[in-house]
């Protein structure tokens, strides 16, 4: 168990860190400007992480946290399983507007993108996000309001696809999401 002193100091490193590899991208972030940003030395950020892929890992494991949280708010909410589906589009655009770093991960950072690092982190999320998706659509099965399909392949289809979306430069995400979802969730409908 971390004392307090020791969790304020892994909660500076990993704020300095996200900041710099949000504005840096990962290969032009080191340890040392994260500890320098953090006002602390390097042997110190070594005391809590063991290299910059673990610093990496973890302030990308809080931002999909902050998704899963988010996602599950939306699904909590009460409704119709479609209703409670098609918050998760605005939720998503929401999460992106807070979290400059995914956008920059996603979007335009492609020095930052490499496997299996990435891979492993978008997996997690991915995962667990499909497993809540895949429920809601269970409850519409069972509810009668849309038509029986695989909870978790329709709910792996839809996420990648919205994944998709979000990152094709084209058309801003905010405007062809309604599309997509008018689409996706009226073709879902029982008949």
């Amino acid at each position: 168990m971390q004392s307090p002193a020791e969790s304020k100091v892994r909660g500076r490193v990993l704020e300095a860190a996200q900041k710099r590899f949000q504005s840096f991208g990962y290969r032009r972030t080191g340890v040392a400007e994260i500890a320098r940003d953090a006002g602390i030395s390097a042997g110190t950020v070594y005391r809590h992480f063991e290299s910059k892929e673990a610093i990496f890992r973890e302030v990308m494991r809080s931002v999909n946290r902050l998704w899963l949280d988010r996602a599950r708010r939306a699904f909590d909410e009460p409704g119709t399983p479609i209703e409670r589906l098609l918050r998760l589009g605005p939720a998503s655009v929401e999460h992106a507007r807070e979290s400059s770093l995914l956008v920059s991960l996603l979007t335009r950072d492609t020095e930052i993108i490499f496997p299996p690092l990435l891979d492993e982190l978008r997996d997690e999320v991915l995962r667990e996000t499909v497993a809540l998706m895949a429920d809601v659509v269970r409850d519409g099965i069972r509810e009668g309001c849309m038509r029986d399909i695989d909870p978790e392949r329709f709910a792996f289809v839809i996420f990648t696809t919205g994944n998709a979306l979000f990152q094709q430069t084209q058309h801003p995400y905010e405007e062809i999401l309604p599309v997509f979802e008018d689409i996706v969730y009226h073709g879902i409908q029982a008949r």
